[in-house]
């Protein structure tokens, strides 16, 4: 029996069919036999690398991942801003619309998927607010932007609030249900002296409900 020689190009194969559908068709109407089409292989050649649909979904999950995190770490390091102005810099990037659509065709709601919203809830607290949020509010603890007695709790408070409650993709979200958890987000980040969410992306992601 011939192998294959090139794995890591049928991989890429695979996962850009995968994203290609997501995009066209969203997460939900697409099945694994569309993703087998699509790339013309065998189904035996893309059992080989994936089990299930939400195998390849987890991993263009973290191809999308990985080109946010080189955005976070440019801003991280970015001397030209305060540590409150990077957080800022952050929501912004991370609300896009471009982006925002991208995940919404891509991924399941976490809220519809354990696995998801377990692998989500770990990167978060082991990768994206150690590596890149803590970093921003201990620059700002320094530079006077940003009040508080542990930069780490902070950030995990902030992020896992944004991103597990506050966001429209994590569950079903009415408009009015969206519209009432930005202005109390507002309410308490604007509290502790955190201006990081706008009205203009707040009527963003009630415009992501009412879509």
């Amino acid at each position: 029996m011939s192998r294959n020689k090139y794995p890591e190009q049928t991989v890429e194969k695979i996962l850009d069919a995968a994203a290609c559908l997501f995009a066209q068709k969203g997460y939900a109407h697409t099945t694994l036999q569309d993703v087998i089409d699509e790339t013309g292989l065998s189904k035996g050649a893309v059992y080989h690398h994936f089990k299930s649909k939400e195998e390849i979904a987890a991993k263009v999950g973290d191809r999308m991942g990985a080109e946010f995190t080189a955005t976070l770490a440019h801003i991280r390091d970015d001397d030209a801003m305060t540590g409150l102005q990077k957080l800022q810099a952050v929501f912004a990037a991370s609300l896009l619309p471009q982006r925002q659509q991208a995940l919404g065709h891509a991924l399941p709601r976490l809220w519809d998927d354990p696995q998801f919203l377990s692998i989500e809830l770990h990167d978060l607290l082991e990768k994206t607010i150690p590596i890149y949020i803590t970093p921003m509010i201990q620059q700002g603890t320094t530079d006077g932007s940003i009040h508080t007695a542990d930069a780490a709790a902070l950030g995990e408070a902030l992020f896992l609030l944004a991103d597990l409650w506050l966001h429209p993709l994590t569950r079903p979200t009415t408009p009015d249900q969206q519209r009432a958890r930005c202005a109390v987000f507002r309410q308490v980040t604007q509290g502790i002296g955190l201006d990081l969410l706008t009205e203009e992306q707040s009527a963003q992601m009630v415009k992501m409900c009412e879509e």
